[in-house]
């Protein structure tokens, strides 16, 4: 992470989804609860009246009233802003089929304050971008699937093809042929991102009808030049 990130290079952020359809309709109770101003969350068992909850604390902590826009902002918009200053960054969405990765790394359109925190990432690059003197960019993306412990390509020209991970004295652990593809603008950084979207390892689960059966790594490499200097850089985000 940049150092205006703290001292802690790494954090760990929990978020409270809100219940989806299915759980409505099944009448599901919320056992969470959680203190943002003491990054605290709570958890309590159902019919056990008398049993305290158990409590968790994290370096921050988000309800299902906190939007991904406030998220974004808090967490990962000082991150985002290391990467275009040449600095790698990384956000990682963990968690079980259905807790709410892709709610929080794709986003929903509507309402706007849920939009992702990946397109929302694509903004701000190119936003800066724009907003550059004396400075050029590339900006490639690369899209990788790790299932069943194989990683695919998924945009590359043989999906199906296994990849093999290698690693540089230099570059150090990297996917050998893993195709990159330079991107001028948002609309070309989500169109293949969708493109890569499609191709992923996907089944029907109790908990998600389109869960995905594998792990993904969405990356942003950013290479940064400038008058009499360049800065080969970075990587941003996100297992999803």
């Amino acid at each position: 992470m940049a150092p205006n990130m703290a001292s802690e290079s790494v954090k760990v952020v929990v978020r409270c989804r809100p219940l989806n359809e299915r759980e409505k309709a099944m009448n599901c109770n919320m056992v969470i609860s959680i203190d943002s101003s003491h990054c605290q969350c709570f958890i309590e068992k159902l019919g056990a009246t008398e049993e305290p909850p158990k409590q968790f604390t994290f370096d921050g902590t988000y309800y299902i009233s906190h939007s991904t826009e406030q998220i974004y902002n808090e967490i990962a918009y000082p991150l985002v802003e290391g990467v275009t200053e040449g600095y790698n960054g990384t956000i990682f969405a963990y968690g079980q089929t259905g807790s709410g990765k892709s709610y929080t790394m794709q986003g929903v359109l509507d309402p706007p304050s849920q939009r992702g925190i990946i397109p929302r990432a694509f903004e701000h690059i190119f936003e800066t971008i724009q907003c550059a003197e004396n400075t050029k960019f590339l900006v490639r993306a690369s899209y990788l699937e790790i299932y069943k412990e194989e990683i695919r390509d998924l945009l590359g020209k043989e999906t199906k093809q296994k990849m093999e991970l290698k690693e540089h004295p230099e570059r150090g652990v990297y996917v050998r042929d893993l195709s990159m593809h330079t991107v001028h603008s948002v609309g070309e950084c989500e169109r293949i991102m969708d493109q890569g979207w499609r191709n992923r390892s996907v089944g029907y689960t109790l908990m998600n009808k389109d869960s995905s059966r594998s792990h993904s790594i969405f990356t942003i490499h950013l290479e940064i030049c400038s008058t009499g200097w360049c800065l080969n850089h970075t990587h941003l985000l996100s297992p999803m």
